[in-house]
């Protein structure tokens, strides 16, 4: 358990730690975070087409992943579309006509899942010609986190701004809350372990943190599981943020988990208004912190 904190936070807390100015700098580091996930995914990939019979599990990837993430998103809208309703939150409104196009995002995501997929191509056919180094992947989430360190701290997000921000909190803590229930729910229902189904609910769509920890714990079929649970939440929020918005503000936001800080802010941002932003930027960035600290305490139970 130590470990995996240590190899999360420890890039994490170094990366916030520097400041940069040079938009150009700036521009690097957010190439290399980019980069990074396409290797993580490649290696991921490579790694599960090297399994022996991979062939015959993968029916048992997708349906568990799929199973996942529909009990998941279903914990997660009950819990925050009560929330809404007993705390409605008042606001402006807003015209829903001009959304970023979901398409380009959806395509974003399609090439995620084709870099996996390519990676599993190119692990079928070198298994047993090419070993590729034992956690790799944990490498390159070192950099990669570090980077986001950096992202963070150069965000322009206060840090009052984030812990203060009342509804972000208590948004962020329904969709926890919610999350974890949805874990043991789905651990009862797909027979996995109680430690398994709270580990996968508590990715929160980070799909790149999720599928290296659970992969090297675990082994690549896990991790693919994660991979696929976490990526599909991403994919099913670009319709649904826009629906729930209009009534259900936190729940829109909650939805998206870890991805509200990042590529579903746009979409809050067009389907809410800017007076929605501060909601999805502390919630973000709160979700984004309890990730890797829920991943290694679940990992580590099972271990």
């Amino acid at each position: 358990m130590l470990y995996g904190l240590a190899i999360v936070l420890i890039p994490l807390f170094l990366g916030y730690l520097i400041t940069l100015k040079n938009h150009r700098h700036m521009a690097i580091v957010n190439r290399v975070v980019s980069l990074c996930l396409y290797l993580i995914l490649l290696v991921m990939g490579i790694s599960l087409g090297q399994i022996d019979n991979i062939l015959t599990e993968l029916p048992q990837i997708g349906g568990t992943a799929f199973s996942l993430v529909v009990i998941l998103l279903l914990s997660n809208i009950i819990g925050l579309v009560i929330y809404d309703k007993l705390q409605p939150m008042k606001r402006d409104k807003v015209n829903q006509d001009q959304l970023p196009s979901r398409l380009h995002l959806l395509i974003d995501s399609f090439k995620l899942i084709g870099i996996t997929l390519l990676g599993g191509i190119i692990g079928y056919f070198t298994k047993g010609v090419v070993d590729f180094p034992l956690h790799a992947s944990t490498y390159v989430l070192e950099v990669m986190i570090f980077g986001v360190g950096i992202q963070l701290r150069n965000s322009g997000i206060p840090l009052r701004e984030v812990f203060f921000n009342k509804r972000g909190i208590y948004t962020s803590i329904v969709m926890v809350a919610s999350s974890l229930i949805g874990g043991v729910i789905s651990a009862f229902t797909l027979d996995l372990s109680l430690a398994k189904g709270l580990t996968f609910a508590s990715a929160f769509g980070w799909y790149s943190l999720s599928s290296v920890l659970v992969n090297d714990a675990w082994g690549p079929i896990y991790g693919s599981i994660a991979f696929f649970n976490d990526i599909s939440r991403e994919i099913l929020c670009l319709f649904l943020v826009p629906l729930f918005m209009r009534q259900f503000p936190s729940t829109a936001v909650g939805i998206g988990g870890a991805t509200s800080l990042d590529c579903m802010l746009p979409i809050i941002q067009k389907s809410g208004g800017i007076q929605i932003v501060p909601l999805a930027i502390s919630f973000g960035f709160i979700v984004n912190l309890a990730a890797p600290l829920l991943l290694a305490v679940f990992i580590g139970l099972e271990g």
